[in-house]
């Protein structure tokens, strides 16, 4: 399915269910003890994440089986096609409009969870027949209540449109739009702090940009 710079996600099937193997490969130019503690590490916290969001009622992969030892870990495939591949074949402007809209509710739903996704691009997002779209690979995911992931979130995903998606010009407006005007009760409180509101994290993605474009 995917090899990337730290693993290799293949599809198959784990008890007779459609699934997905997420390997971290060795990597021989670290040490081979630093390399397996992080390793044991990164997916620890991967496995953490998915059940964190679980719990929550958020939607996300369920895990199957997790082996520290061989850095493997075995997840539920979700259904659909990446949505970098939808996006560009040909997709209306109507279409791109929900999804976007869509996009906007998911991902503040994902933060009020006190979450972040870390790597936030049109491929790690799945979109099935029925329209409805889904966050994969936690991989780079944190746990936090400081606004700057919130806001890399953002950028991240601003930077992979202005590259990959120039068709859509107006998708950031509409996935921040979104965002902002999601209902909130009262903001949850957990163990450790408090989430930042939306308008702190827009304003933060405002803040972060504007520190790129300076640097450039």
């Amino acid at each position: 399915m995917h090899e990337g710079a730290e693993a290799i996600v293949t599809s198959g099937y784990w008890m007779g269910k459609s699934a997905v193997k997420k390997h971290r490969r060795p990597r021989t130019w670290r040490h081979p003890e630093l390399d397996s503690r992080l390793t044991k590490s990164r997916l620890t916290s991967e496995a953490r994440t998915l059940l964190k969001l679980q719990q929550l009622n958020f939607s996300c992969p369920s895990i199957y089986h997790l082996n520290l030892n061989d850095g493997i870990l075995y997840m539920e495939r979700v259904g659909g096609e990446p949505l970098v591949k939808s996006l560009n074949s040909e997709m209306s402007l109507e279409t791109s409009r929900k999804i976007f809209n869509e996009l906007g509710k998911l991902l503040r739903n994902l933060h009020l969870c006190g979450i972040t996704h870390g790597d936030l691009t049109t491929t790690n997002i799945i979109l099935d027949s029925l329209g409805e779209i889904t966050l994969i690979d936690y991989g780079l995911s944190q746990s936090t209540f400081e606004v700057e992931p919130y806001g890399l979130d953002f950028h991240v995903l601003h930077e992979c449109l202005q590259a990959t998606h120039p068709m859509f010009p107006n998708a950031m407006e509409q996935i921040i739009e979104s965002y902002l005007n999601l209902e909130e009760s009262d903001l949850d409180e957990f163990a450790g702090g408090t989430i930042p509101t939306s308008k702190e994290v827009i304003t933060r993605f405002e803040q972060i940009k504007g520190r790129v474009r300076y640097h450039d």
